[in-house]
């Protein structure tokens, strides 16, 4: 058999042949390529928190990622996922924690879709509402002037009205959680509590506003959890008798003086309706954030027949009750004696 043209047809063959190891190698240097960049991952050793701010730029982020040794300066990997997933365009602000070897593409995917890290905000030991938005503006976005403007949109005659629908607790919110968004959340999960303490309520007689205030004034006359309902009584039978609470703290909320030691006659007449030694009842508002254990303290209190109650003279934090005004003077003679003998003034 004749072979025809047989030069032409092996150059063709070969050409055909190298064709096809090239793609070979080709496809197969993509696939190593592919293997590597999906298979990339963080440096970090540990867990690092990013917080990506408002007009952020994407070379800022790159060099914030760089700089909390996330990853590598100018990392390729990063920058070939940034450019397919569009996080120059897609920045989202927020607050971000990143796995030690996360992997690239999760990193980048995370902040473009902005999946956040929750922060936890502790609410507690908290006297006024500019105290609470301290203590906001240091965990979240928000400034201390952002969260009291917003107080200001609710109508509160006294700011401190806004202890009626908070409860003092740790709560997760994400960074640059709006001031409205975190009262509706702290309203809603308040509102929760008090739903399964309804009958509690209806036991005692006292409305939701009522027992937080008086559970204010509880939460600054002790320490003492296992005192707090024998004090919650105190006051209770107080009120049931009409007379006033003459409540030491309740003073220096009106005053505005909380570093007071000794209450004297000058500050007892302070005209404000805080001051129960001058306002028969309950303040208008609470005088602090009460602790669940000082709520808990009026939903359950002790029932007795005190009705005045004095500081220990030994200092202990622990108080002595009286039945009648003749004993509680005694008691407070000895307190007097105690202070003066330490020169407390």
């Amino acid at each position: 058999m004749i072979k025809l043209f047989p030069k032409k047809e092996s150059k063709f063959n070969k050409k055909i042949s190298l064709l096809v190891v090239s793609i070979f190698v080709l496809l197969f240097c993509c696939f190593i390529f592919a293997f590597f960049l999906f298979n990339a991952k963080t440096i970090n050793t540990n867990e690092e928190t990013i917080f990506v701010y408002e007009k952020e730029s994407f070379q800022q982020l790159s060099d914030t990622l760089s700089a909390k040794n996330v990853i590598d300066k100018n990392s390729l990997s990063f920058q070939i996922f940034s450019l397919l997933l569009k996080l120059d365009k897609n920045i989202k602000v927020g607050c971000y924690a990143i796995e030690s070897n996360t992997k690239i593409f999760k990193l980048v995917r995370s902040l473009r879709n902005g999946e956040q890290k929750p922060i936890k905000l502790t609410i507690n030991s908290v006297r006024s509402a500019e105290d609470l938005a301290k203590k906001i503006s240091q965990k979240l976005l928000v400034s201390e002037q952002e969260i009291l403007d917003y107080y200001n949109t609710l109508g509160y005659k006294y700011n401190n009205q806004l202890f009626f629908d908070i409860l003092p607790d740790t709560y997760e919110f994400y960074w640059n959680t709006s001031p409205k968004k975190i009262f509706n959340n702290l309203h809603n999960i308040a509102e929760q509590w008090w739903n399964k303490h309804n009958n509690e309520l209806i036991k005692i007689g006292l409305s939701k506003q009522e027992v937080i205030i008086l559970a204010s004034i509880v939460q600054q006359e002790t320490t003492k959890n296992d005192e707090k309902p024998i004090i919650a009584g105190v006051y209770i039978n107080r009120l049931r008798k009409n007379m006033l609470l003459q409540a030491d703290p309740t003073v220096k909320f009106a005053i505005g003086d909380f570093t007071i030691k000794r209450i004297r006659l000058e500050h007892l007449k302070f005209d404000s309706p805080f001051n129960t030694y001058l306002s028969k009842g309950l303040p208008p508002c609470p005088i602090c954030l009460p602790d669940i254990s000082s709520i808990e303290a009026v939903l359950n209190y002790t029932s007795h027949n005190y009705l005045y109650f004095c500081a220990k003279e030994d200092f202990s934090g622990y108080h002595n009750f009286a039945t009648t005004l003749q004993e509680h003077n005694l008691n407070a003679n000895k307190y007097h004696k105690a202070l003066n003998f330490r020169n407390i003034k």
